[in-house]
């Protein structure tokens, strides 16, 4: 993608608030980077969360998750699905997502999204929003702007289990 744009290490690194250091280890395949720090490099960048993972489009396909490699956060505990990644048709992409007991991420704002929908389908997720906090408890649902800091987490004994919309 830098190289497309014809963006050096440090043009990117401004654009996304990621160091040069840290970029190349990830060009390299040197480094496995967060769900932050991914979520810094495609808001700078202006490009969908599920370009970066690198997810196919295959209209039609039965999807298992236990077929997807997740991808890992918050020591292990959180634990990310991109089942649909983004398509320019529908404008947005979406995850399932596993929070272990004593799960804690803080997801950096999401620039070029419009919308972010929760559906919490087992357990209570705690969901702070700049100054507000909700608790969710399966079955339940949410629609914010993620154009803030925002916080996933999960302080019981049972797992939780959400998806996640995100529009652009």
């Amino acid at each position: 993608m830098r190289f497309e744009r014809e963006l050096t290490l440090e043009e990117t690194s401004n654009l996304t608030g990621v160091s040069k250091a840290m970029l190349g280890q990830i060009e390299r395949g040197e480094s496995n980077p967060t769900i932050s720090i991914l979520w810094k490099i495609s808001t700078g960048l202006r490009i969908s969360f599920s370009e970066l993972l690198g997810s196919e489009n295959d209209e039609y396909k039965a999807v298992s998750i236990d077929d997807i490699e997740p991808v890992y956060e918050s020591d292990g505990k959180m634990i990310l699905y991109d089942v649909f990644p983004f398509n320019p048709l529908s404008g947005f992409e979406y995850f399932y997502i596993k929070l272990l007991p004593g799960a804690h991420h803080v997801s950096t704002p999401h620039q070029s999204s419009v919308e972010e929908y929760i559906v919490v389908t087992k357990g209570s997720l705690k969901l702070d929003l700049e100054d507000q906090t909700f608790e969710l408890t399966a079955p339940a649902a949410l629609r914010f702007k993620p154009n803030k800091s925002h916080t996933y987490s999960n302080p019981y004994d049972e797992e939780v289990i959400f998806q996640n919309v995100i529009k652009y």
